[in-house]
């Protein structure tokens, strides 16, 4: 070990101290020497450390050599100062062991002897010896040159460790001969000792500029010294380059093995080595894999040919690149991305190949569905070019070629257009078939159509209302089985972008039909009788039009005073020189007058107008007059250029994910839309945005593309100093986050826009208009865009036009996001899968089990009984006794029936008819059932206080809740037990039926285990029979019933459970069909004014039978209201409208609609908009609560129903 002396105060001791056992581990051993004690009769150690915070620079010079100092910081003096003192280092505190090692073995301390070779040029005999000898002891060889030239020869054949530059005979200066080392290659880095030799200050300082490793020695010991220190710095340095090669290899090929899938093969192709990311993929061992060809994962996909010319690549010594379908052990696919690189011999043969790959099964699935969804987008863009095509006498014929491509795509059997009114130029009532018998067909319907044509079902969602001018005229929709291709087409937009389509192809033709119907009336004499007709005498120049010229210039009737002068000035400017020309023409070479032009109305609103006219002339063909008609085409240039603009709306997004697939640039597709989208919507500048989530799950936007709006010197400074580079918006309290706040688009015109964009950035360019928009895709928000300084400003019809650029946005948004999940979700999924499936598979065994053992007995039973009962040779009593065997037997097999269908029972299929019951007799018939067994255990059965109580239910689910009951009581009670069945009130309207037993009681902390279904609490171990289902079964139909169970039990003195039920007045049975229902109200008689002035109807819209019975029950209370019910939302939608209720009462969970639509349906309509509806709901979590009252339910009340709220509540609303 190498002796260190540390020199320094306390400070420095302590830390020694601390730092004892590293250093040791770098095999230095040091010793702390005091800075005040004496350095007398101390040995000398190998190096000398003082710490410079304990001594001044000039005490440094009592220490001995070599010598290293540290501190906590240096400045340029105290550096300065220490290296005068004799430091050959200077480090910051604080020193590691490792970095004073490497500093002894620079500075050759500890070093064992360089075994090396220098060249000496030296002509005397002495010095050299001398030399020679010196260098000897050091472990290192001296060859002798004697001249300069011959010198340079032998040292160009093998060049030494180093040349000792000593005393030769030629008359040449060092820089000479350091020149002429130079000017070899294999020399210019061989180091230079130069010694006893006279060298002038610029010699000295052209030496030390060279490019060779130059040293000054005065001594041939200071020379030894000096190669030593040379060749250690450089097998340090060598040992440093490995070290960080080494250790640069072991971090490459670690990441290798994390990202990668790697497997090495020999040269016949079988694996003698794999990593854990291929076993983990493949789902092999390694040791089921080791000696294995690549052929056990063959998937089928490929062809023999391509696998040939893969191995004909490799074997000659090729790389191989390219994707592969490979099957996994569990027999899935997946795709990886490969490199084959094949280890070569000297031959150049391969001798191992390794594989390296990449799983892209995510991007596989990804690509494909961007594929569907862009090829879907193009057939919608080709569909709607077709029809821009085609004129209103094709129509029919354009509309199954443009709609049969989509058929196909779609795999749907025919597309149904359903019209609200007649379109003559369309082959309506029939079902058209198209030309060739290969396509799919067209359904065209309309209001004048047969009833005998019966209409195609439709694919929910797939059908979409067709709009024109917010009117709907008729609907479009898809026939046949529904698929994803039809699921991907609905939820982009996609059928909404083909009922837009649809209505503006559809407009556009009636226009043409129409203008071409009033031109063929015109033709045969009734052209003047348009309202827009002129007439011009040319001799005078007297000008006449009607009084409806002025309306089509955007003036009331008769406003505009008649002359040339206002035509004029009403035409579009940009327009008058062609007007002007169209009427030369036909006065000077009689060419027809026909032009399409603009006129600018008062308010600034442009409009198109269709000229038609022609010249009347004299006898000499003088032109006389000029009459003509003027037609406002606005829409029909609108329908045009709506479809224009949709077409190219579609072909940008089409271009756009196939540049997102085919080049996955998410960045760069981006950049891409957001420039179309800004040429499509005139607007100067804006951005695309992604929301994201921060820790705390608060969203905020990260700018995926944004205009340069460095236009000038003011917003090109502000640009460089804001940025656009990964551009993100965290604080969203403006309008920049008002979308993401309101979940809705918002926009913002110019009499606003001072005020919402203030706080703008200096040298931000001004913002008149202004649109966010949010992009969702299904409920979640993904992303958002805005776009400002369009001329025209934003509104509701731009916003629809681009719906399927929100559409593709957020499918690109989704998909980049796909394409980042780990492989591992997959996995998840299929273990929770199998789970399922397993506990689905263990229910369904259970049951069937169950009901074989439970039915066999029973067959015999019922067989035997059967049998008994047909014996003539029985008395009254046996009689009496096979009755109640078959009685109860048939009532078991009932019970047993529906009990054991959990499945029916848990998804609500379970049939009630709820009526008026007597207690006491429902109690009588039910004991008779039991009577037997409670006598068999010694168990006394008593009733009290049960006569009178009429309850709302089931006849025979309520017999069978009571039977089981007083049945668990009479199992779980002691030996001469007692049974207590009683029934109270409970309030005004519920009746308890309650069963008491002197049992052990139950644990107040397993009682909520009671109604779980199969858990009897540990009687399993007991000898007491049952499944543990009964209670569970008791609670659902009790609940179904309207009512509910309740238990309340002490340990050591039993238990009492009860069932709580409607009260019921009379007998009447309740009707439980779900049709709709007027209740009559027990109301002493009244006078038809008394009911016109104090009747007040109630609708309740509710599918569950004992719920609307209850509400029977609760109105009855209230004087004066009249109930009418129905269990359907449609059918409630229709009845508010006709019978024009008083209040709603609403559920929300309906078979056919949700209360939401519903209430929507009746706040849309006019009649039944200012109606007071109240959900009625069970839906009582606080969200719902609070969505419901946003949605716009005047209040929201929860079941189970507090009589009081309810009656409360209909006084607030009916008085």
């Amino acid at each position: 070990m190498l002796d260190i002396a540390v020199v320094g105060d306390s400070a420095t001791e302590q830390w020694l101290t601390r730092q004892d056992k590293k250093f040791r581990s770098e095999g230095l051993r040091c010793h702390f020497i005091h800075c005040r004690q004496g350095l007398d009769d101390l040995p000398e150690p190998d190096l000398w450390l003082g710490d410079l915070d304990a001594l001044a620079p000039n005490e440094l010079e009592s220490l001995g050599q070599p010598l290293v100092v540290m501190a906590k910081a240096f400045s340029l003096e105290l550096a300065q100062s220490a290296v005068s003192s004799g430091a050959a280092r200077c480090f910051g505190k604080p020193v590691t062991p490792r970095a004073l090692s490497e500093c002894c073995r620079d500075l050759g301390i500890g070093s064992p002897p360089c075994s090396c070779t220098l060249a000496v040029l030296e002509d005397r005999e002495t010095a050299f010896e001398k030399i020679d000898g010196v260098l000897a002891a050091c472990g290192m060889a001296g060859e002798r040159l004697t001249s300069v030239r011959d010198g340079i020869t032998a040292l160009r054949q093998h060049p030494p460790d180093g040349l000792v530059l000593g005393h030769y005979p030629e008359t040449l200066s060092v820089r000479y001969v350091i020149d002429l080392l130079r000017s070899f290659p294999e020399l210019s880095r061989v180091p230079v000792f130069i010694m006893e030799r006279e060298t002038g200050e610029d010699e000295l300082l052209h030496a030390l500029s060279a490019l060779v490793d130059i040293v000054y020695v005065a001594s041939p010991g200071e020379l030894a010294n000096a190669v030593s220190l040379r060749l250690n710095r450089a097998q340090a340095s060598v040992r440093h380059r490995l070290y960080e090669r080494f250790h640069g290899y072991e971090q490459e090929r670690r990441a290798l093995n994390l990202h990668a899938i790697v497997s090495k093969t020999d040269r016949a192709g079988r694996i003698i080595e794999v990593n854990d990311r291929f076993c983990e993929i493949s789902g092999y061992s390694v040791n089921e894999l080791i000696g294995e060809n690549h052929r056990i994962l063959k998937s089928g996909v490929h062809s023999p040919e391509f696998y040939r010319n893969l191995w004909s690549t490799i074997s000659q010594g090729e790389v191989w690149r390219g994707e592969i379908c490979n099957q996994a052990r569990d027999g899935s696919h997946y795709w990886v991305s490969s490199t084959i690189v094949p280890y070569l011999d000297q031959s150049g043969r391969p001798y191992q190949y390794i594989a390296i790959r990449k799983d892209i099964t995510h991007v596989k699935g990804a690509e494909a569905m961007i594929s569907r969804q862009g090829e879907l987008a193009s057939r919608l863009g080709e569909a709607g070019a077709l029809l821009l095509d085609v004129g209103w006498q094709d129509a029919a014929l354009g509309l199954r070629s443009a709609l049969a491509p989509l058929c196909d795509l779609l795999m749907t059997e025919s597309i149904v257009l359903d019209l609200h009114q007649e379109y003559p130029f369309l082959k309506y009532g029939t079902r058209a078939s198209l030309a060739a018998e290969d396509l799919p067909n067209l359904w065209v319907r309309t209001a004048g159509a047969s009833s005998s044509d019966s209409r195609p079902s439709l694919m929910p969602p797939a059908e979409a209302a067709l709009m024109a001018n917010d009117v709907q005229v008729g609907t479009v929709g898809l026939h046949g089985s529904s698929n994803a291709m039809v699921e991907t087409f609905s939820k982009q937009g996609l059928m909404r972008l083909l009922a837009n389509i649809l209505v503006a192809a559809l407009t556009r033709w009636q226009r043409e039909y129409e203008h071409e119907q009033s031109r063929e009336r015109l033709r045969v004499g009734q052209k003047y009788s348009g309202i827009g007709t002129w007439e011009w005498n040319l001799a005078t120049g007297e000008l006449y039009w009607t009084e409806q010229i002025p309306v089509l210039f955007g003036y009331r009737e008769g406003a505009l005073q008649t002359s040339y002068e206002n035509f004029l000035a009403a035409v579009h400017p940009e327009d008058r020189e062609p007007v002007e020309t169209a009427i030369q023409r036909t006065v000077e070479e009689d060419q027809p007058y026909r032009i399409e032009h603009r006129v600018v109305w008062p308010d600034g609103q442009i409009r198109w107008l269709l000229e038609t006219g022609d010249i009347t002339r004299d006898e000499d063909g003088k032109p006389i007059q000029m009459l003509g008609v003027v037609q406002d085409v606005t829409e029909i240039r609108e329908a045009d250029l709506k479809l224009e603009r949709q077409s190219s709306l579609l072909n940008v997004l089409h271009d756009s994910l196939n540049a997102f697939v085919l080049e996955g640039g998410f960045k760069a597709t981006l950049d891409t839309m957001l420039d179309h989208l800004l040429r499509l919507t005139g607007s100067e500048f804006g951005y695309l945005a992604e929301v994201l989530y921060d820790h705390d799950e608060m969203p905020y936007l990260r700018v995926q593309a944004i205009t340069d709006i460095s236009w000038d010197v003011f917003s090109s400074e502000m640009v460089s100093r804001v940025g656009t580079d990964r551009f993100e918006f965290r604080e969203l309290d403006n309008m920049l986050g008002a979308c993401i706040r309101e979940g809705r688009p918002v926009v913002v015109d110019q009499a606003s826009a001072g005020v919402s964009f203030s706080r703008l950035p200096p040298g931000h360019p001004e913002i008149r208009t202004f649109l966010n928009v949010p992009i969702f895709v299904g409920p979640e928000l993904v992303g958002t865009f805005a776009l400002a300084n369009r001329k025209e400003g934003y509104d509701d019809a731009l916003i629809e036009f681009l719906r399927p650029f929100m559409a593709t946005y957020g499918v690109i948004i989704k998909s980049q996001r796909m394409l980042d999940m780990e492989a591992s979700n997959q996995k998840n999924l299929i273990r929770a899968k199998q789970r399922a499936d397993l506990a689905n598979r263990a229910k369904s065994e259970f049951l069937s089990s169950m009901s074989h053992e439970l039915r066999t007995p029973l067959n015999a039973i019922l067989g035997f009984g059967q049998l008994l009962e047909i014996d003539a040779d029985l008395n009254e009593e046996q009689q009496d006794n096979v009755q109640e065997i078959l009685n109860a037997s048939r009532h078991l097999l009932t019970l047993i029936n529906e009990v054991l269908d959990l499945a029916k029972i848990e998804s609500g299929k379970l049939d009630l008819s709820l009526e008026s019951i007597p207690v006491t007799e429902l109690l009588e018939e039910t004991l008779t059932l039991v009577r037997h067994m409670a006598e068999s255990r010694g168990i006394s059965l008593r009733t009290e206080d049960t006569n009178g109580f009429r309850v709302a239910a089931d006849w025979t689910r309520l017999k069978q809740a009571v039977l089981n009951l007083i049945s668990n009581a009479i199992k779980y009670n002691r030996v001469q037990g007692d049974v207590l069945i009683s029934a109270r009130q409970h309030g005004e309207n519920w009746v308890d039926i309650r069963v008491s037993d002197t049992g052990p009681g139950i644990e107040p902390s397993r009682l909520a285990e009671l109604f779980q279904p199969f858990n009897r609490l540990g009687a399993e171990l007991s000898n007491i029979e049952g499944t543990g289902i009964g209670l569970a079964l008791t609670q659902r139909m009790v609940d179904l019933m309207g009512g509910s169970v309740g238990v309340e039990s002490h340990v050591g003195e039993g238990s009492t459970f009860w069932l709580r039920l409607p009260a019921e007045d009379g007998g009447n049975a309740i009707d439980t069909s779900g049709a709709p229902v007027v209740q009559p109200q027990s109301q002493p008689a009244q006078t038809d004014d008394d009911l016109a002035e104090e009747t007040r109807t109630v609708l309740y819209i509710e599918d569950n039978p004992a719920n609307l019975k209850l509400v029977a029950r609760i109105l009855q209370r209230y004087p004066g209201a009249r109930l009418l019910t129905t269990a359907s939302g449609t059918e409630g939608v229709t009845m508010a409208k006709v019978a024009q209720p008083d209040l709603v009462l609403l559920d929300i969970n309906l078979p056919d609609m949700d209360g939401y639509q519903i209430l929507r349906a009746l706040k849309a309509c006019s009649e039944t908009a200012d109606i007071p509806v109240i959900a009625l709901t069970a839906n009582a979590m606080h969200n719902e609560v609070r969505r419901g009252k946003q949605a716009g339910f005047d209040d929201y009340l929860t079941k189970p129903i507090s009589v009081d709220e309810l009656l409360a509540t209909l006084e607030t609303y009916l008085r």
